[in-house]
């Protein structure tokens, strides 16, 4: 039960941040939004390393995976933030949340081998990822190409997902998925913070936009603190499951707040989507 509970928090938290961000990016461009949320989550990952008393060790090849890890996650959410504003976010939240599968491919690639249930959750995905892909891109008009260049985004970020996914499942067995998740904290933010300087942009964030920035970013910092608690528990992957609904969190509430319009067959396309992402998250 807590498992789920768990997992259920993580995928409350991050969709819901998820969302916020359409309209924080849209305001304060992606790399701002990015981070304030991640300086927030450095403070939370910082505080929760010192609460709970880990050891940290020091592992050379593990640091190096963590650094990327924290780039990666870096790059990742500042391509999701970008793809959410643009929208549809019924088109770029299902296709982000289709990492497993590039993950999936790579441990293909280095040996593993998949079980039958694993290869029709792939199949479910790429078919959904497809049908979205074809629905966002069916019309030739400005808008046809604005949803080419959002779907670009999307996979972009479905990507640096799949590699911060790697890289996080590569250095923790060597560091601990606490220490992982810290130093790649750090190392996301010093990325976001060197991208901004080299833009020569304003780090100011308007007084009006502070409480809202700070409510996604303590959003964001427990969905991942949930998920993680989620992984010391005796079921981590009932959490794994759980919280792989974040995508179908951030779609459902475009859809009940902005009254996004969602067909039939984009529906059908998602539904295949988390299907397919709950069971190869949880095998």
């Amino acid at each position: 039960m807590i498992a789920a509970l768990l997992g259920l928090a993580a995928a409350l938290g991050l969709g819901v941040a998820d969302f916020m961000s359409r309209f924080s990016a849209r305001a304060l461009g992606a790399p701002l939004t990015y981070a304030a949320v991640l300086l927030i989550g450095t403070v939370g990952a910082t505080v929760w390393v010192l609460l709970s008393g880990s050891h940290l060790v020091w592992s050379p090849l593990g640091w190096v995976l963590a650094l990327a890890h924290g780039i990666f996650v870096a790059l990742m959410c500042m391509l999701l933030y970008e793809g959410l504003a643009r929208g549809p976010v019924s088109v770029v939240a299902p296709i982000v949340a289709a990492h497993p599968v590039p993950v999936l491919a790579v441990n293909v690639a280095m040996g593993a081998r998949p079980s039958a249930m694993q290869w029709l959750a792939m199949i479910a995905i790429v078919i959904g990822s497809v049908m979205i892909a074809r629905l966002a891109a069916s019309e030739d008009s400005a808008e046809a190409r604005a949803g080419r260049t959002t779907l670009l985004i999307a996979f972009g970020a479905c990507l640096a997902y799949a590699a911060l996914v790697l890289t996080g499942q590569a250095a923790a067995p060597l560091l601990g998925a606490t220490e992982t998740i810290w130093i790649g904290r750090w190392s996301g933010l010093v990325f976001i913070a060197t991208i901004l300087l080299g833009q020569g942009a304003s780090i100011h964030i308007p007084k009006q936009w502070v409480p809202y920035v700070a409510l996604q970013g303590g959003l964001d910092t427990l969905g991942y603190l949930a998920f993680l608690a989620g992984a010391t528990t005796g079921s981590p992957h009932v959490t794994m499951v759980v919280a792989s609904a974040f995508s179908v969190v951030t779609v459902l509430l475009a859809w009940l707040v902005i009254r996004e319009p969602i067909s039939k067959a984009q529906w059908m396309a998602i539904v295949f989507i988390a299907a397919g992402t709950a069971v190869l998250a949880g095998t």
